[in-house]
């Protein structure tokens, strides 16, 4: 059996993503048809409804079990009361106390980085820029 050519690759892989972007299309449309049906959009109010109304039962039992927890009842089983360590402050500050003192926290901008990369701006005992070729496959074909 003979190796394919490239060209008949591409042929293969220009079906393949017709066929794909059909099927897409395809599936859009269906998700669309049934988006738009009565039984489709009473069960998704029913869901938002019923998901609002949990939030405001959530709500209440927290209010409620800390309240009780704080005059001391007996709470039920299903509910407790933790304690946790909140750490509040002012972006701005915290940030320029990490830079200074606690780069761990920082989060790198690797995009940023292989700009400046690029540009030069990088010593080169730090980052090393080099060329690669890599195949480039039209979108259209």
């Amino acid at each position: 059996m003979d190796t394919p050519t490239i060209d008949q690759l591409l042929d293969q892989l220009k079906q393949q993503r017709d066929q794909a972007a059909f099927m897409r299309e395809n599936k859009r449309r269906i998700i669309d048809q049934v988006q738009k049906s009565e039984a489709y959009q009473f069960a998704d109010e029913c869901q938002q409804k019923a998901e609002e109304q949990m939030l405001i039962l959530e709500a209440d039992i927290r209010s409620m079990t800390l309240a009780a927890h704080g005059n001391g009842d007996e709470l039920p089983e299903r509910v407790s009361v933790k304690k946790f360590q909140v750490v509040s402050y002012d972006m701005a500050a915290a940030r320029e106390w990490c830079f200074t003192n606690f780069r761990p926290a920082l989060k790198m901008d690797d995009k940023a980085f292989e700009k400046a990369a690029k540009d030069g701006n990088v010593p080169a005992d730090i980052a090393s820029v080099s060329q690669e070729y890599r195949a480039q496959i039209a979108t259209k074909l």
